[in-house]
């Protein structure tokens, strides 16, 4: 019997030595390994900037897991379905959310929501930030932020402004420029940023903010103009349009953003091997090119980046909304 015991002693004695020596040593079986298909939550349409770049990267990331990533779109609500359905998942690394500025740092403030996106969810990594460019229609007579600020005063309301959808990037950057400008301009809500970049270019609406991917091509051929880009610094492939900040608004500084989020509680070695599966997918030269081909700056996968953010913009604009009484239903 005491034999026994101890053989069983020295086997457990083993078992621990062998846990604390791979601690130490990265051992390969204490990774996270996925056994079947992984769920991706877009709380978008497909075709949006958002959309795009979780397809960008979920190829890649599938492969360096071995396991297929299914996205799902639910594209309600300005992203609030589709964030509270992975706020609600099991946190068991099957399913994912793509974090993006409205429903995570934006609608908690004007909106009663199911989730919380400061307690509900793990950062898991910065995919891309996305600078937005404000266009007008070729025949209206600007052609620089301070003589569109000049018109928009002198006709109160005469002005319109497309978005992709009320609470959506592209109407909370118009209502950050006519609040940080002093401007009344007519807010139109569309059900997508193609049909607002199309209703711009037929001359139906004034302007819009957009991603640089749906309105390059316009650009550069002369049927849009493009007035200033929404972040500090000017965009590499239009360095001859100056930021907004530098025309007028100072400290003007807007860009969307996405990144993976899982639910709270997800375990660290679960999260660890999806950031770096992320993170080493980012690195890939094809999304790289892919991402500069449509204006998204790369994010690094950095889990604590993300995390930042959302802390920021959530600060951010619970300042701004009640101070320029916005109203996003």
């Amino acid at each position: 019997m005491q034999d026994s015991w101890l053989a069983g002693l020295r086997h457990i004695r083993a078992a621990v030595l062998a846990v604390v020596m791979c601690a130490f040593a990265g051992c390969a079986w204490a990774q996270w390994v996925p056994e079947r298909p992984i769920k991706l939550i877009v709380p978008f349409a497909p075709g949006a900037a958002t959309d795009i770049s979780a397809r960008t990267i979920s190829d890649r990331v599938a492969a360096i897991l071995g396991q297929p990533i299914v996205i799902e779109n639910q594209g309600a609500a300005s992203g609030v379905v589709g964030t509270e359905a992975g706020a609600r998942a099991q946190p068991n690394g099957y399913t994912w959310t793509l974090a993006h500025d409205p429903p995570f740092t934006i609608l908690p403030h004007v909106r009663k929501l199911n989730y919380d996106p400061l307690k509900d969810f793990d950062a898991v990594a910065v995919i891309a930030s996305i600078p937005m460019v404000l266009v007008v229609r070729p025949d209206l007579p600007v052609n620089s932020v301070p003589e569109l600020v000049a018109l928009a005063r002198a006709n109160p309301g005469k002005l319109t402004i497309a978005s992709s959808g009320t609470g959506a990037t592209s109407h909370l950057a118009a209502e950050l420029f006519k609040y940080e400008t002093g401007t009344d301009i007519l807010h139109v809500p569309y059900k997508g940023q193609a049909q607002g970049v199309t209703d711009v270019l037929g001359g139906q609406v004034d302007m819009i903010f957009s991603s640089f991917g749906p309105v390059l091509q316009h650009i550069r051929s002369g049927k849009l103009k493009a007035l200033g880009v929404s972040v500090p610094t000017r965009y590499p492939s239009l360095p001859d349009v100056p930021t907004i900040a530098e025309s007028g608004v100072p400290g003007f500084d807007f860009s969307v953003w996405t990144g993976i989020a899982v639910p709270a509680g997800t375990p660290a070695d679960v999260r660890a091997r999806i950031n770096a599966a992320v993170a080493e997918a980012l690195k890939a030269p094809e999304v790289r090119e892919r991402f500069a081909a449509l204006g998204f700056v790369v994010g690094d996968g950095n889990p604590d980046a993300l995390r930042q953010r959302i802390i920021n913009d959530y600060a951010k604009w619970g300042r701004i909304i009640p101070a320029a009484r916005l109203t996003l239903e």
